[in-house]
Order: structure tokens, then C-alpha cells, then sequence
């Protein structure tokens, strides 16, 4: 099967597809759609929203039919996780919680909710309150799975979040961050600018207005080494397009907060993979609005060769060529975005022969992190 699989799926996010699709590519669309954490969007899209009145045989409507159970399901306990959470750390925030990513799509009733399905609930708070945040969490049940000394070290000094935490019971996992990307990038923004760029919720919480919703998901996006979701975080920047492209004032914020906290490259790399790879068009009056020269030559087409293949669907159903060689590639970008060569290098190092012994002896470092807790209970 070639990329036609993708233009049909990707019609079918965008509400473009009208054409009535054979047995096996119903069985390829879900399989794909499954594959990319997009099936619940795929059934919402098809079956909430009746596009084009599709006709879908029986046996593809039961999947439909359970993924959107599933969504259902998973929504209503993120939003009970958010307010349990909420009601046990307020006291230790000198301001609202606020949600990002996915849970935040899903509080704030966003386009980007439909068909969601995501592993952690992401947080954003103050570095002041951090401490208080984390004994307060841990006082209700969540606890760090990261035993490691050294990982440890590195989410408290140079990444931008503390180490994610496992209720003890339920198994939700909370990430909790105070800047959108590693303090050690140089790159980290001023983040009282995402901070004052907030709206309440009926949750008791606060998300991002839809403008700086839409960037802080193409920060992360661009900003990172791995792309297994790319395609659905694509996905998502395209239903968060929905909510701003025809709000003169929301799209003056986007590109007013993208320039004051530097990441007009981000942007522009969110609207040409739009394009690109959605099908997207993006009117000629967005590509004006920016002030700093766009990407051109050597450097645009190797983001094109990166983006165009490690954003694409990723299913061997979807024949990309080179996309190995493209996620490699990504990988190293990712990685020199996040820090310097430096501690690249060191952190690098690190990983490879930790990797090394654990897979000579063993987990050495829980197995030693048990021992010090015996010899201690002893």
C-alpha cells in the first residue's frame, strides 16, 4: 500500500473525504488510525459529525462505536483526575493550576479534545511552589518511578519539569513542569508570558487561551527528538487551527507571543507541515505576519526531508522512503535543541553505558537502591 492510504486519512481528519472507501481500506484506515492513537478521532470525526455521510459497514461502525466508549470513558476520569488533583495542591499554589496538552484540551473543551487519548496529565506551575506541589502530591499517592541518581539530577537541574509521578493506586501519572522546555536549551521562554496568556475552566483549572494553545503544542511538537505521534500531534494542531484562523485577535496573540518568547520558527515549521502533510491551505496573509526571515535553501530542505517523512502517518501501510534515516536525523536535532553539545555529549555517555551494564547485570541501579534501603532499615 502506498501514501494513498494517508491522503484518505488525512481527508478524513479535515472532513475533506467524500468518496466511499472499499472493505480493505476501511481495514486499513483503522489500522492506521489505530497505529497513530487516532481511531476515537477518526469514529468522533465519522460518526458525531456525520461527515459526508459515510456509509460505514457494520463490522467498521462496532469498532467505531467502542472506540468512542473508550474516549468517553478516558475523558470523564481525566477530568475527575484534574479536579481530585486540583483540590489537593491548592493550598500549596500562590496562583491556578493550570493543564496542558492533551488533559488540556480535554478541560478546556477544545476542538483538539476529540478522539484524545494521551498517557499523562501535564501541569504547569510556578518553580516557586515546586516543592510544595511535589510533598503535597506525594502526600495523596504519587510517587516518582525514577530511582535513578543521575535521572533524577537531570530533571531537577536541567530539564524543565521534576520527575513524573505514579498514583500508587490508580497508575495516573502526572507530569509537572514549571517552563515548556529544558531550562538547560537556553531556548526556555519567560514563562509568566504562557502564564498570563490563560483562561479559566468550569474544572476549578486554568488552560491556555487558544492562541498560545496552539503554539505551546507546536513547541512541542518541533522541539522533540521522538515522533512515534507525530502525525496525530499534527492532527491536533490542525483542529486547533479550526479554533483561530478566522480570530484576527487570537492570531495578532499567536504571533505576538511567538515573537516575545522566540519561537516564530516553531510557527512557521507548525503551518508549513500543515500544509505539507494535512493538505492544509494556509492563507498568504499568515506567512506576512512573520518578522523574522523564514527558513530558506539547505536549511528548509532539510526540515522538509526530516518533516515531511517523520510527520507522515507511521504504519508500514504508509511507504515513506528514508524515513529511517529521517528519524535519525530527527533524533540528533531534537536532542541538540533540548542542550549544548557539551552535555549532550556527557548526557549521551551516560545513557549508553548505563545501557551497557544493565543489560550485562542487570537493573544495578534499583537492585542497589533496594540494598540501601535495607541496610538502612537494618
Amino acid at each position: 500500500m502506498s501514501r494513498c492510504m494517508q491522503k484518505i486519512l488525512t481527508d478524513i481528519l479535515t472532513g475533506n473525504h467524500s468518496d466511499s472507501l472499499s472493505t480493505s481500506e476501511w481495514r486499513d484506515v483503522i489500522l492506521v488510525a489505530r497505529a497513530n492513537s487516532l481511531l476515537p478521532r477518526v469514529a468522533s470525526i465519522l460518526l458525531r459529525d456525520k461527515a459526508k455521510n459515510f456509509h460505514i459497514p457494520s463490522q467498521v461502525h462496532a469498532h467505531f462505536v467502542a472506540s468512542i466508549r473508550h474516549e468517553t470513558l478516558f475523558h470523564n476520569q481525566v477530568k475527575n483526575e484534574v479536579k481530585f488533583v486540583n483540590t489537593k495542591i491548592s493550598e500549596a499554589l500562590n496562583r491556578k493550576l493550570i493543564v496542558l496538552k492533551g488533559a488540556g484540551y480535554v478541560v478546556a473543551d477544545s476542538c483538539a479534545a476529540k478522539g484524545r487519548i494521551f498517557s499523562d496529565i501535564d501541569l504547569l506551575v510556578l518553580k516557586s511552589d515546586i516543592p510544595k506541589v511535589e510533598r503535597a502530591l506525594h502526600l495523596f499517592g504519587f510517587v516518582s518511578d525514577t530511582q535513578s541518581e543521575y535521572d533524577q539530577k537531570y530533571y531537577r537541574e536541567w530539564a524543565h519539569e521534576i520527575p513524573p509521578l505514579r498514583h500508587f493506586q490508580r497508575g495516573t501519572v502526572l507530569d509537572v513542569h514549571h517552563n515548556i522546555i529544558p531550562i538547560v536549551s537556553g531556548r526556555a521562554p519567560d514563562i509568566d508570558l504562557f502564564i498570563s496568556s490563560t483562561r479559566e475552566t468550569e474544572y476549578g483549572v486554568e488552560v491556555l487561551r487558544p492562541a498560545a494553545m496552539f503554539l505551546h503544542s507546536a513547541i512541542h511538537l518541533f522541539f522533540s527528538e521522538e515522533f512515534t505521534n507525530g502525525f496525530r500531534d499534527l492532527s491536533d494542531l490542525s483542529l486547533l487551527l479550526d479554533e483561530i484562523i478566522d480570530d484576527d485577535v487570537e492570531l495578532s496573540y499567536l504571533f505576538s507571543l511567538a515573537g516575545n518568547t522566540g519561537f516564530e520558527n516553531e510557527l512557521f515549521l507548525a503551518f508549513r507541515y500543515l500544509e505539507r502533510v494535512f493538505d492544509r491551505q494556509i492563507p498568504a496573509h499568515i506567512y506576512r505576519r512573520f518578522k523574522q526571515p523564514l527558513p530558506k535553501g539547505i536549511r528548509l530542505g532539510l526540515n522538509d526531508f526530516i518533516f515531511g517523512k517523520v510527520l507522515a502517518a507511521n504504519h508500514r501501510l504508509v511507504d515513506v522512503t528514508f524515513r529511517g534515516l529521517a528519524q535519525w536525523l530527527a533524533f540528533v536535532r531534537g536532542h541538540l535543541l533540548k542542550m549544548p553539545f557539551n552535555i549532550l555529549v556527557k548526557h549521551t555517555a551516560s545513557k549508553l553505558w548505563r545501557s551497557i551494564v544493565k543489560s550485562v547485570t542487570g537493573d544495578v541501579e534499583n537492585r542497589h537502591h533496594v540494598q540501601r534501603k535495607d541496610v538502612k532499615e537494618q
